[in-house]
């Protein structure tokens, strides 16, 4: 006989986090059992590559509520929470981040703001400890995601979010490999609202979002959610043809007023040249990005594969 859906899941994406792990579950569990519902945890090992694989089968063993899902190797944090969502069987269902600058004693907040009616409740980031790099890096990023975007996306949000099942199930229904959580979570529509949350400083190990991760992260949210930059190609395309058709205009007045005056040279055939291969080259690599993630659709491979699960 199948076991009951509980009322809450919570789902987990965790990479090398064997530093972290204990305390998460300490807090997590805490937190969880204060609520006064049927819940369980949905892990998603991310390929790990240290002991935090066989600490998540030992609790596991220990706690029937724990569920973990292990993927066979990393196919990064977006990915990851898209298969825990394959697997969270809740009524409402929680995503956040495991390495605990989102607090687990903040879904008691989202789920008060959820009984509102509200089908998505998501944290808006409040203060964090970040470098200036970072800092300005997210700054650029939520402003130039709101320049271009084809629809309005919440700012200085993340994956910590409670949704309810509608949401959850539409969600599963979008296939792409190339994801931006927040930015799917937002397309979906249904009621939505931001809580402000603050965030922690990570506790102990090292953050596993590096430079290039958040740089390709970013270049992921902004190709799949605009089609400004294949517009932007006509535009250059009409500035050069205005800039080229004054140029032309200019040198034939002066050859023809002040003929004996204009230099017989080659530097403004060069800059034109040199201009115009900068609009063709800057248009091949737009293109060649749309085409990258479309020949990714097109190959249709699975976004992840498990390699073991305990459920």
């Amino acid at each position: 006989m199948p076991m009951p859906a509980p009322a809450l899941s919570v789902v987990l994406p965790i990479y090398n986090e064997q530093e972290l792990l204990a305390r998460l579950w300490t807090e997590l569990k805490g937190a969880l059992e204060s609520l006064g519902l049927d819940w369980e945890a949905v892990f998603v090992d991310d390929g790990s590559r240290d002991q935090t694989g066989e600490g998540l089968k030992r609790l596991a063993a220990q706690d029937r509520r724990v569920r973990v899902v292990t993927l066979s190797r990393n196919f990064g944090n977006q990915v990851a929470i898209a298969r825990g969502l394959d697997h969270a069987a809740g009524g409402l269902v929680v995503t956040m981040d495991s390495d605990l600058e989102d607090r687990p004693e903040d879904i008691k907040r989202l789920l008060a703001e959820a009984a509102k009616g509200f089908d998505v409740v998501y944290a808006v980031r409040g203060s964090a400890q970040k470098t200036f790099l970072k800092h300005m890096g997210s700054e650029l990023f939520y402003w130039l995601l709101g320049k271009v975007s084809d629809m309005p996306l919440p700012r200085h949000t993340g994956n910590f979010c409670v949704m309810t099942r509608p949401v959850v199930n539409a969600l599963k229904l979008l296939p792409e490999r190339h994801r931006y959580f927040p930015g799917l979570r937002a397309w979906v529509g249904f009621k939505q609202t931001g809580l402000e949350l603050p965030r922690a400083p990570r506790p102990a190990g090292a953050p596993k979002q590096t430079y290039r991760k958040l740089f390709m992260h970013a270049f992921d949210a902004l190709f799949s959610f605009s089609t400004a930059p294949l517009k932007m190609l006509t535009f250059l395309g009409f500035v050069s043809f205005i800039v080229s058709l004054i140029c032309a205009v200019i040198v034939v007045l002066m050859r023809v007023l002040i003929s004996d005056q204009v230099p017989i040279g080659w530097a403004s055939t060069i800059l034109m040249i040199i201009f115009l291969g900068g609009v063709q080259l800057i248009g091949l690599g737009i293109l060649g990005e749309y085409l990258a993630r479309i020949y990714d659709e097109v190959r249709g491979r699975p976004a992840s594969l498990v390699r073991d699960e305990r459920l």
